[in-house]
């Protein structure tokens, strides 16, 4: 009964992520003013915002498909990254804090993902050495 209330909290979570990359992505895209103005703030160019924009949303769509997961969790780590080094030199504290914090949902989904695969791998292993 845990390992299905697990599962379910794990898709919730999956699945809120990728609304939340979804509606950054499509703000990036659309160009609203506050999305332009931000990325004008922290020096980067417009090109960019599009750029981002494409693999947020590329990201949020592959982070529902299981087999993606973990991979796309590490991408949109790694945007995170990049993101909370881009706000903290540009000042941007607020910023910083919520990629911060996106930055550890992604972190854990990645390592629950990992996990999954790796007992599965294991199960596979012992079911292979017992027939």
């Amino acid at each position: 009964m845990m390992k299905r209330w697990m599962r379910i909290v794990g898709w919730i979570v999956v699945g809120l992520t990728s609304l939340f990359y979804i509606q950054s992505g499509v703000q990036k895209l659309a160009g609203t003013e506050e999305m332009i103005r931000h990325f004008q703030d922290i020096g980067y160019p417009d090109w960019s915002r599009i750029l981002i924009g494409l693999v947020e949303i590329a990201g949020a769509v592959l982070l529902v498909w299981p087999r993606l997961t973990l991979y796309a969790a590490t991408a949109l780590g790694l945007l995170m990254i990049g993101a909370v080094v881009s706000e903290l030199s540009a000042g941007q504290g607020f910023g910083t804090l919520m990629a911060a914090q996106w930055l550890v949902v992604l972190v854990l989904i990645a390592g629950v993902r990992l996990r999954i695969v790796f007992q599965s791998k294991s199960k596979s292993k012992r079911v292979e050495s017992h027939a």
